[in-house]
C-alpha cells in the first residue's frame, strides 16, 4: 500500500534542516544625480536560527546601540 505524504509533509521535512528568519532591509541613500533625491536599495537576508534580529543586523552593519 502506497505511503500517504501531503505537500505540507514535504515542505515541512526540507523546513526542518535550516530554520532561517528572513527580513527585507532597505538602506537609504542620497542621490548624487539630483539636489534633494533619495535612493532606495533593499535585500533579503536570512537570519540564522536563535540570532536576535537586531543584533545581527548590528554586526552586519557595523553598528552599535
Amino acid at each position: 500500500m502506497a505511503k500517504k505524504q501531503s505537500f505540507g509533509d514535504k515542505v515541512g521535512k526540507a523546513s526542518e534542516k535550516e530554520q532561517k528568519t528572513c527580513i527585507k532591509l532597505v538602506r537609504s541613500t542620497k542621490s548624487k544625480k539630483t539636489k534633494d533625491g533619495i535612493r532606495f536599495s533593499e535585500e533579503i537576508l536570512g537570519v540564522p536560527a536563535g540570532e536576535n534580529v537586531d543584533s545581527y543586523v548590528n554586526n552586519l552593519l557595523g553598528t552599535s546601540k
